[in-house]
């Protein structure tokens, strides 16, 4: 009996310990995609300063433009398929961190598309950066 109360503790112990944070993961590949990738002519939409109600679905906001990248500044890459392979994984990382939040759309600041939020790729970079440390913070407070 005594066993399985140690195995059952082991159990838990572990699973709770071994639990991945995606977070620096999801960090990395974004300062990927930010050193090398150059994107001078095109703009971005992502939303900036965007309430705490609002940080998720400017993420969303942020996911969709990730294709735009894919299309728009990938013309000249030398390993297009690993770049492109780099922006489906880091979506997808996005997409994770995301899932299990219910947000609301309906306040200005979150609009995707807007004259007022365009921006350099540089700047669309360090935005997600932004927001998904938001994200995390927000996370870690509720």
């Amino acid at each position: 009996m005594d066993r399985r109360y140690r195995i059952s503790f082991l159990t838990l112990f572990l699973t709770g310990c071994l639990q991945g944070n995606p977070i620096p993961r999801l960090l990395a590949g974004i300062d990927y995609l930010e050193e090398n990738i150059t994107c001078p002519d095109s703009v971005f939409y992502t939303p900036t300063d965007v309430e705490d109600s609002c940080i998720v679905a400017a993420l969303a906001c942020s996911i969709k433009e990730l294709d735009t990248v894919k299309v728009e500044c990938l013309d000249k890459a030398v390993h297009l398929e690993s770049m492109q392979h780099h922006i489906s994984m880091t979506a997808t990382a996005l997409q994770k961190t995301i899932d299990k939040e219910n947000s609301t759309t309906d306040t200005s600041e979150c609009i995707c598309e807007d004259k007022r939020l365009e921006k350099s790729f540089k700047d669309f970079i360090q935005n997600i950066r932004h927001l998904t440390q938001a994200h995390a913070a927000k996370r870690l407070s509720s």
